[in-house]
C-alpha cells in the first residue's frame, strides 16, 4: 500500500468514526496527499463535519470539496425562512447583540458579512447557523474591524494571558502584525494550548490567529535536555 493508498483508508476510517456523517455516501480520492471528496450529504452541517474530519488526518497536505449538499423534502425552506431562522439564531447570541450582520440567502446558499470586533464573533456567528435545516451552504465574508494598534492588541493579549490560570504566560510569544497574531512557544497540556488560541482570538481587533504553540508536559521541560534531573 503506497502512501496516498494509506492516506486514503485513514481518511475514511476518520469520516466512519464521525457519527455525525453518513460516510457511505461520501467517495475519497487522494493524490500526493490531497484529499477529494465528492457524493452527496443532506446538510450543510454534514458537509462541514467532513472538512473538519479531513482535517483531523496527519499527512492530508490539501482539500477539495466537491460533496453536494442534496437537502430531504422536509428540510427545503424558502430563502425569506431562512433569513428569519439566521436573523433569530444571530440574535440569540449575546456576542453578537451589539454588531450588524447583514444576511442575504439565494437558493439556499447562506452568505454573512458585515463587521465585528474580533475574530471569535467572526467564529461565533457562523457556528450559531452552521447546524439550521435548510441551508447548502455558507459563505462568512463578516469582516473584523481592526482600529486598535498593533502594540494595543499584543498587550490586551498578554494580559488576559496572565488573568487566566490555565495560560502560563511566560512561555507564549505574542506577535501582532495589523490584526494578524502569531503565538509562539511552549505550553504545557492541550487544554493550555486552547485556551491561549480562543484568548487571543477573543481579543478585540485580532482577525487571525496563527497557532505555532508547541506542547510540552511540565515534567518534560523541567527533565528535558538542559533541564533538572
Amino acid at each position: 500500500m503506497n502512501s496516498d493508498e494509506k492516506l486514503r483508508q485513514q481518511v475514511i476510517d476518520e469520516l466512519n468514526w464521525d457519527l455525525a456523517l453518513k460516510a457511505d455516501q461520501i467517495l475519497v480520492q487522494v493524490s500526493d496527499g490531497i484529499v477529494t471528496l465528492s457524493g452527496n450529504v443532506t446538510s450543510h452541517a454534514e458537509r462541514w463535519h467532513a472538512e473538519q474530519a479531513v482535517a483531523h488526518v496527519a499527512g492530508v497536505v490539501d482539500l477539495i470539496n466537491r460533496i453536494d449538499v442534496v437537502l430531504p423534502s422536509s428540510h427545503v425552506r424558502t430563502d425569506s425562512d431562512l433569513v428569519a431562522a439566521v436573523a433569530s439564531a444571530l440574535q440569540g447570541n449575546t456576542s453578537l447583540a451589539e454588531h450588524r450582520v447583514n444576511i442575504s440567502v439565494t437558493d439556499g446558499w447562506l452568505v454573512l458579512s458585515g463587521e465585528v470586533d474580533s475574530e471569535h464573533q467572526r467564529q461565533a456567528a457562523g457556528y450559531a447557523v452552521r447546524y439550521l435545516p435548510g441551508i447548502k451552504g455558507i459563505s462568512n465574508d463578516i469582516v473584523v474591524k481592526t482600529h486598535a494598534s498593533a502594540q494595543t492588541i499584543k498587550t490586551d493579549i498578554e494580559s488576559a494571558f496572565r488573568r487566566r490560570a490555565i495560560i502560563d504566560a511566560h512561555g507564549i510569544d505574542v506577535r501582532v502584525d495589523g490584526g494578524d497574531v502569531t503565538l509562539s512557544g511552549v505550553v504545557g497540556s492541550l487544554p493550555e494550548r486552547d485556551m491561549a488560541r480562543l484568548t487571543a482570538s477573543s481579543t478585540a481587533g485580532v482577525q487571525k490567529v496563527v497557532d505555532n504553540l508547541v506542547v510540552a508536559p511540565i515534567a518534560q521541560q523541567t527533565n528535558g535536555p538542559g533541564g533538572a534531573a
